[in-house]
C-alpha cells in the first residue's frame, strides 16, 4: 500500500466549506479555491433579488462578491453562511450591521487594485493637461486647427495635492515625484511624522490644499465622514484652471460645487464614474457635469485591469484558506478591537478531553460571560493555557473552583481597564 499525496490531503473543514461566488472572479480564483479543498460554485448571473433563493438552496459557508447587494435577508437564509468576503472598492454591498448581528465576519481586500487605480489617476491627470479625449475627438472629426487643444499646463514643478494617503493615494504620490512635482496631502489619519517619511509635505486641511495646488487626487474610502468631503468651501479655494481627479465612489466630491467650479473657473475634471452607472436614476444625479468641456470620465473602476483582478482573486483566496486552515479572518471589518472585559484569566491546563468544558462550566453558572478567548498549547501537547476576557471580575469562590476544575494546573487574574482584542 503506498502512502497518500500529502498534496492531496484536505482538512475536513475544508471539504465541508461550500463558497458560492457572484459577481466578476477569474478561473485561477476558482481553481485556488478547489485547491483549498472548497467545493467552490461560480454564479455571476445571480441578482440581489435572486440571491437569498439561492444560499437557502446552495446553503454556503462562505459568499464572495464585488457588486452585488448582501442583504440581511441573505445573511439569514442560511445558518451555515459565517463569511462575506468583498472583492469590490468597498464594503457597502454588505449589511455590516446585520452581519455582525448575526455573528458572520465581513473581509475585503485592500490594497490589492492600488496600483491599478493610481494608473487610473495618472491616465485622467495627463489627459487634462493634454485634453487628449479632445483632440482624439477633433481628429476624428476631421478638425486640424484647433490649436487651443495644444495649451497644457505641463506637470514638472506643479503641486500635486493627495486627498487621502492610503494605498492608492501612496502609489499616486510616487508616480508624482516621477513626474518632477511637489507633492502635498491631506488625510484624517495620516501624521506630519509619518508624510515626512514618505518624502510627501503635510497639509493640516483641505482648504489649504486646495490653495496650493495644480492638481488634486482624491481617493478616500466613502463613510458618512467623507461624503461631500469637497464641497463649495473646497472649490472656492481652488486655483482657476486646476485640475481634480477623483477615482474614489463618487459622492465624495458634491457635484453640483465641482460643475460650478468647471463653468466659473476652468477647472478640469477627471472622473471614475462607476458607482453612477448602476442605474439611469444614479446617472440623473450627475447633471450636465459630463457634458461640460473639461470634464473626462470613464464608466468603469479603476481596479479594471487583469493584474489587479488576478491580485484581488490570489487575496480572496488567501483569505479563505486561512479561516479554513486556521479561523482567523484577514481583512476583517467587522471585528471588534475594543471589549467590555474588564478581568483578564489565565488557565494553565492539561491537554485533556473536558478541561475547557469543567472552566466554562464555572465561568457560566456564575453568571459571567467570556468575551473573547485563545487557547495556546504548549510544546509537546501535554499542557495548555487558556487566555479568558471576562466582562465581570470573578469572586475568589469562582477562582477556587476553577482551580478545582478537572486537569486544571493553576490560575492566575490580571485586571483590566479596557481589553484590546488581538487582529
Amino acid at each position: 500500500m503506498t502512502d497518500p499525496d500529502p498534496n492531496s490531503y484536505v482538512t475536513p473543514l475544508a471539504l465541508a466549506s461550500r463558497v458560492l461566488v457572484l459577481d466578476q472572479f477569474g478561473q485561477h480564483g476558482i481553481d485556488g479555491l478547489r485547491s483549498a479543498g472548497c467545493d467552490a460554485i461560480f454564479n455571476p448571473l445571480l441578482t440581489h433579488t435572486t440571491l437569498e433563493q439561492a444560499v437557502r438552496d446552495v446553503e454556503p459557508d462562505i459568499l464572495v462578491a464585488q457588486s452585488t447587494s448582501i442583504t440581511e435577508r441573505v445573511l439569514c437564509a442560511s445558518e451555515k453562511l459565517g463569511l462575506v468576503v468583498c472583492t469590490g472598492a468597498s464594503t457597502d454591498i454588505v449589511d455590516i450591521d446585520a452581519a455582525s448581528r448575526h455573528g458572520i465576519f465581513v473581509a475585503h481586500c485592500p490594497g490589492r487594485s492600488a496600483a491599478a487605480v493610481a494608473e487610473l489617476a495618472w491616465a485622467f491627470i495627463l489627459g487634462c493637461d493634454r485634453q487628449i479625449v479632445d483632440s482624439v475627438n477633433a481628429l476624428r472629426d476631421g478638425s486640424w486647427s484647433d490649436a487651443h487643444l495644444a495649451d497644457a499646463s505641463g506637470l514638472a514643478g506643479r503641486t500635486l495635492g493627495i486627498v487621502g494617503l492610503g494605498q492608492v493615494g501612496q502609489e499616486i504620490a510616487r508616480r508624482g515625484g516621477a513626474f518632477g512635482m511637489h507633492v502635498v496631502a491631506w488625510s484624517r489619519h495620516i501624521t506630519e511624522e509619518r508624510c515626512d517619511a514618505l518624502g510627501i509635505d503635510y497639509c493640516a486641511n483641505l482648504v489649504n490644499l486646495a490653495k496650493l495646488s495644480d492638481v488634486v487626487s482624491v481617493s478616500v474610502s466613502v463613510n458618512e465622514d467623507s461624503e461631500g468631503l469637497l464641497g463649495e468651501k473646497f472649490f472656492n479655494a481652488l486655483r482657476p484652471g486646476a485640475t481634480v481627479v477623483n477615482t474614489s465612489l463618487g459622492r465624495v466630491v458634491n457635484q453640483s460645487a465641482l460643475s460650478n467650479a468647471v463653468r466659473t473657473k476652468g477647472i478640469r475634471a477627471g472622473l471614475d464614474l462607476h458607482e453612477y452607472s448602476k442605474s439611469p436614476e444614479s446617472r440623473s444625479a450627475l447633471g450636465d457635469l459630463v457634458k461640460q468641456p473639461g470634464v473626462y470620465g470613464t464608466m468603469r473602476s479603476g481596479a479594471a485591469t487583469s493584474q489587479a483582478r488576478e491580485a484581488v482573486d490570489h487575496e480572496v483566496v488567501r483569505v479563505i484558506r486561512q479561516w479554513l486552515d486556521h479561523g482567523t479572518v484577514g481583512g476583517c471589518v467587522n471585528r471588534t478591537t475594543q471589549s467590555s472585559a474588564v478581568t483578564l484569566i489565565h488557565v494553565r491546563h492539561l491537554n485533556r478531553p473536558g478541561a475547557l468544558a469543567g472552566i466554562f462550566d464555572v465561568i457560566g453558572k456564575a453568571g459571567i460571560n467570556v468575551e473573547e478567548m485563545e487557547n495556546v498549547i504548549c510544546a509537546g501537547g501535554d499542557a495548555a493555557i487558556a487566555r479568558i476576557h471576562l466582562n465581570q471580575t470573578p469572586t475568589e469562590r469562582n477562582i477556587s473552583m476553577i482551580r478545582g476544575a478537572p486537569h486544571v494546573l493553576g490560575v492566575s487574574v490580571q485586571a483590566i481597564q479596557r481589553a484590546t482584542l488581538a487582529t
